[in-house]
């Protein structure tokens, strides 16, 4: 949006002074996420009755990063949108295998009328 805000100044400015900016768009993103790891202790383990420590992922809850924006269009009406992918952070890898944003993906306008999202 700064791109199209930027080339619509310059363009105001090159048409001469009878030209003015009148709308600005007003924009907000929202990162958020959950990280749950635990430490877990087991003992008596296997034939042998041994002990060890592991690294888990998602112990309470599953760790996720979202995304969550609006996009003021102006006239009353938003552009919304909301990207959340789980992940596994003992392993770095996706929540599930080869998905991005495998939790909650939609896109959608916002206005007097309602709200309408598209996506998963």
């Amino acid at each position: 949006m700064k791109k199209s805000v930027f080339a619509l100044a310059a363009l105001t400015a090159m048409a001469g002074t009878t030209a003015t900016l009148t709308a600005h768009a007003q924009s907000s993103v929202t990162v958020y996420g959950i990280i749950d790891t635990g430490l877990t202790y087991t003992s008596k383990v296997g034939a042998t009755n041994s002990s060890r420590f592991s690294l888990d992922s998602g112990d309470m809850a599953t760790s996720r990063i979202g995304f969550k924006g609006v996009e003021d269009l102006g006239g009353g009406l938003s552009a919304i949108f909301n990207l959340e992918n789980g992940f596994n952070n003992d392993t770095g890898g996706l929540g599930t295998a080869n998905t991005l944003f495998d939790r909650k993906s939609v896109v959608g306008l916002s206005g007097a009328f309602g709200t309408v999202t598209l996506g998963r």
